[in-house]
């Protein structure tokens, strides 16, 4: 399974996570089994289990999988902002009962310099 990379939004941070359709396809979609709403248990860089609930269309050819229940709460928690990015990693952790993690990158200034920090 691929990681996922997203730049996010101003849509993604007010209002919900839009879930590129190949990435959704090629990794979550066989799990739906033929529902409309998935839990995904996820682990932040801290170690906290955050719980998104992801979902797809019920309607239309075109499934548009987005990530609404618990997104908001996580991009306040984060001070998430349009333009900063965030990383899905495949990473199996059965102790905590997650599969992937989730990493926010934002670009800082330090002394003048734009660098890279994970959240």
């Amino acid at each position: 399974m691929a990681n996922l990379r997203k730049t996010l939004s101003e849509t993604d941070v007010e209002v919900r996570f839009s879930v590129p359709s190949k990435w959704f396809r090629e990794n979550l979609y066989s799990r739906f089994e033929g529902k409309f709403f998935l839990d995904l248990p996820v682990k932040d860089r801290s170690g906290e289990v955050q719980s998104f609930g992801f979902s797809v269309r019920t309607k239309g050819k075109h499934l548009k999988p987005v990530i609404s229940r618990g997104w908001r709460k996580f991009v306040h928690a984060k001070g998430l902002k349009p333009g900063n990015k965030i990383v899905f990693v495949r990473e199996n952790d059965p102790e905590m009962g997650t599969e992937y993690t989730v990493e926010v990158v934002k670009e800082i200034k330090l002394f003048g310099r734009d660098i890279q920090g994970r959240v």
